[in-house]
């Protein structure tokens, strides 16, 4: 176990960095820095003030940023998130989006960025961090393993789930070369048969089930909160009440809608779709599947709202899916197919779900409420956790 003592980093004599915590004036400094590290600023500051400014859960926004000569050259973003544990309510800090300007790289501003927000929080809420990293951003944190307790946590591969409608819309090429016009005339040669593929897996899925299926514009954070306490979940997961709603389908980089089951008057599930704006494909989200747990029958239902999203998104390039929340087998009964199966595991970036304590005690087995964070098959997460980034 790491050593918890507050310790002095070594630092070279003439070190000109400021390690420091973001405050309102950085704003235009990050985003600015979100242009040059990802290419766009994903979403402006609509999108940057819902997912930092106007989150409930702290008081202060939980960025570190790197400045020199008073630029910002360096950022380490996280948002709070508020947990449920086998019912215990615990606060996470989602990390998301680590940047360094490529002028300044190769400085350690990773490594320090990522432990002083470990060194701030870890004698404070909240209690867990979490995140979803790229191969990249995981050998990273792997190298700082015992001063953020990863040994005490968990990574684990997080599957995501595709269903293809038009394979023309993924092919990565503009036709000018001979490579790409070849892909592109392979992929409209596929579309028909991919589409009678997946017409054919809906008509035998063919959930049928009692009740009737509304579909509402937005997601009613009071519609949600109810049908998601019908069941809780056992594992960690967010928690799904109506101020989390109400803050979380916000986000303005997607317009959301909800199909919900209804039978004998109550909403007994839910569906949150998310379409992303001003991405070059049209693609959908399933972005929650509510409640979160259950059994046959709530499969049954998920199924039925399922086959009503597709049949109305029919017309999208891309439907997908994301952790435990939605069954596999109901998605694979829709076509979907997952990341970590041939042929997508030989094609798709992988993607980690990593989660670890964050204290100041000694950790040697993290449970929380009698249930080990420790173990991926303790955690119930999807495109709700996983879209806040």
């Amino acid at each position: 176990m790491a050593d918890r003592t507050t310790r002095e980093r070594s630092r070279p004599a003439d070190d000109a960095y400021t390690i420091r915590q973001y405050d309102s004036d950085d704003r235009e400094g990050v985003l600015s820095l979100y242009e040059t590290v990802f290419g766009d600023t994903r979403g402006g500051e609509a999108w940057f003030d819902w997912k930092f400014a106007d989150n409930p859960y702290l008081p202060s926004v939980p960025i570190w940023v790197a400045e020199r000569e008073g630029r910002i050259v360096g950022a380490r973003p996280s948002l709070p998130v508020p947990l449920s544990v086998a019912g215990r309510r615990e606060l996470a800090l989602v990390q998301v989006d680590p940047m360094v300007h490529p002028d300044h790289r190769r400085q350690g501003l990773f490594t320090r960025l990522a432990a002083d927000v470990y060194d701030h929080y870890r004698s404070r809420d909240p209690s867990v961090v979490v995140g979803f990293p790229n191969e990249a951003v995981k050998r990273g944190l792997e190298k700082l393993a015992d001063e953020l307790s990863l040994d005490e946590g968990v990574v684990a591969p997080f599957t995501e789930y595709y269903r293809i409608q038009d394979p023309t819309a993924l092919v990565d090429a503009d036709g000018s070369t001979p490579l790409g016009r070849v892909a592109g005339r392979a992929a409209d040669a596929l579309r028909p048969g991919v589409r009678r593929y997946l017409a054919a897996r809906d008509h035998f899925a063919g959930a049928t089930t009692e009740g009737r299926v509304e579909r509402h514009s937005g997601a009613p954070p009071a519609l949600l909160a109810s049908v998601a306490s019908r069941r809780t979940s056992p594992d960690a997961t967010a928690v799904r009440d109506e101020p989390f709603f109400s803050w979380r389908f916000r986000n303005p980089r997607y317009d959301y809608s909800t199909y919900v089951l209804r039978r004998n008057g109550a909403s007994v599930a839910a569906l949150v779709v998310g379409e992303q704006r001003d991405v070059p494909a049209d693609v959908v989200h399933v972005s929650d599947a509510l409640p979160p747990v259950g059994g046959d029958r709530r499969d049954e239902r998920l199924s039925a709202l399922l086959g009503r999203v597709l049949a109305d998104r029919a017309d999208a390039d891309l439907v997908a899916a994301a952790g435990t929340t939605l069954p596999r087998s109901v998605l694979a009964s829709h076509g979907f197919v997952a990341t970590d199966r041939f042929p997508l595991s030989r094609l798709a970036a992988t993607y980690w779900f990593s989660a670890r304590p964050l204290t100041d005690r000694d950790v040697d087995d993290w449970v929380v409420n009698g249930h080990r964070l420790s173990d991926p098959d303790g955690w119930n997460l999807s495109f709700c956790e996983l879209e806040v980034g």
